[in-house]
């Protein structure tokens, strides 16, 4: 039999090793969750900002100011300071931001420096809806191909969006009056 020293010693482990698989099993919260980091996988030109946090991007200084309830960030780019809606796309001072994802005190923004003079746009049909062509913009570097749906053609060219101030591969819906076949439009 168990004398009473014993018996309170292995109550003891009993409640720490429970203790220490319900702590382990359980939500961080308070000043334990703060300390947790992720690791995200981020796309070409996009960035991981902490509030208060200014990066040099392509000679541009970005920094995310705060973020709203709504999702909505603020950012400060070289001195103007303007709101980006979450999935939103705003030009502020030459440069591009795109909100990708907004958490408490963080957001992925993409930032495209649309002063930077290596930017262009390559179309190999220069238009012609009755070429196969093929775009390459900084959205589609490795390049996006004219196609067809039934007789309407996804023709793909160099054009200006206004939206965000940038000449890019703009997709144009084309109705072929003599049917579509392997990407451009037929001649008869």
């Amino acid at each position: 039999m168990m004398d009473k020293n014993k018996f309170a010693i292995f109550g003891f482990v009993i409640i720490g090793i429970l203790a220490a698989f319900i702590l382990q099993n359980s939500e961080l919260t308070g000043e334990l969750s703060r300390n947790v980091q992720t690791a995200v996988e981020l796309d070409i030109d996009e960035y991981l900002f902490r509030t208060g946090e200014r990066k040099i991007i392509d000679d541009a200084a970005v920094m995310l100011v705060s973020v709203a309830d709504s999702d909505e960030v603020i950012v400060d780019v070289d001195g103007i300071r303007k709101s980006v809606n979450k999935y939103g796309v705003r030009v502020i001072n030459g440069v591009q931001i795109e909100s990708i994802s907004v958490s408490e005190n963080s957001a992925i923004l993409k930032v495209l420096n649309l002063e930077k003079g290596e930017t262009t746009c390559v179309d190999t049909d220069s238009g012609d809806i009755y070429l196969k062509g093929k775009c390459d913009d900084r959205f589609y570097p490795n390049g996006v191909e004219d196609f067809c749906d039934f007789n309407t053609l996804k023709e793909y060219n160099c054009g200006y969006d206004q939206y965000i101030d940038e000449i890019h591969c703009l997709k144009h819906v084309v109705e072929c009056t003599d049917g579509c076949s392997a990407g451009a439009c037929v001649v008869k």
